[in-house]
């Protein structure tokens, strides 16, 4: 887009941005229509193709700039170099960007490496594992190899006498125990297809939001026995 062109985001862009808020607080605007965030700690990678076309604008706190769009019931985006003006009718606010320097954002898009493990993870599953998680105050998510099936299990994975979840997901000729950590599950509601390397990184592809991705890193204790 140009610069001083007024633009709205639809309601699937806002569930986005809020969705990356959650991994993290600074979002780097390129021009262009993809959105990609990464986590302070470089485990979680996300990226997404949106219907708006965007200028290169920093953005430092997310959850601020949502904020101040939510005090208006329908606002309009102006940008600038430097100002990105939010309206609604007279009234305005400025909300000014970042520089690139001070913000984490990702530098390069992942080459994912080829997966020897793959499952379908429902919405309804995915649903589950993170309320499981929460009711069970699990911090480790495993997905297991074994016996030829593929099983989710929730729990901690340093307690072996500890509360834990568990429900088969796949078919698999491996034997595996691939660790994740509940607090990198950031994903915004809807299905997925899971996909793992034996290079310790795990996709999580959406098949229900466009072409929505994100990028795990596993745990370093997960084995694979193949």
């Amino acid at each position: 887009m140009k610069l001083g062109e007024i633009m709205k985001l639809s309601k699937d862009t806002i569930a986005i941005i809020k969705n990356f808020a959650g991994i993290n607080s600074n979002l780097l605007l390129k021009q262009g229509n993809r959105l990609s965030t990464i986590s302070a700690q470089k485990n979680v990678m996300s990226d997404v193709t949106v219907t708006e076309t965007f200028p290169d604008f920093g953005i430092y706190d997310l959850n601020e700039f949502l904020g101040a769009m939510s005090l208006f019931d329908d606002p309009e985006l102006e940008f600038s170099d430097k100002v990105c003006k939010i309206t609604q009718g007279n009234m305005s606010i400025k909300y000014y960007a970042a520089d690139a320097s001070v913000l984490t954002a990702p530098t390069k898009a992942i080459t994912f490496p080829e997966a020897e493990i793959n499952f379908e993870l429902s919405n309804q599953m995915l649903t589950m594992v993170q309320r499981t998680a929460s009711v069970l105050k699990a911090s480790d998510v495993s997905v297991v190899g074994e016996n030829g099936q593929i099983t989710l299990v929730v729990g901690d994975k340093k307690n072996a006498t500890g509360n834990s979840f568990s429900e088969p997901v796949g078919t698999t000729d491996k034997t595996f125990k691939v660790n994740l950590k509940v607090e990198n599950l950031k994903m915004i509601p809807g299905d997925y297809t899971v996909s793992v390397s034996s290079k310790k990184i795990s996709r999580f592809k959406s098949t229900t939001n466009g072409d929505l991705v994100y990028y795990v890193a596993v745990e370093a204790d997960s084995t694979f026995d193949f």
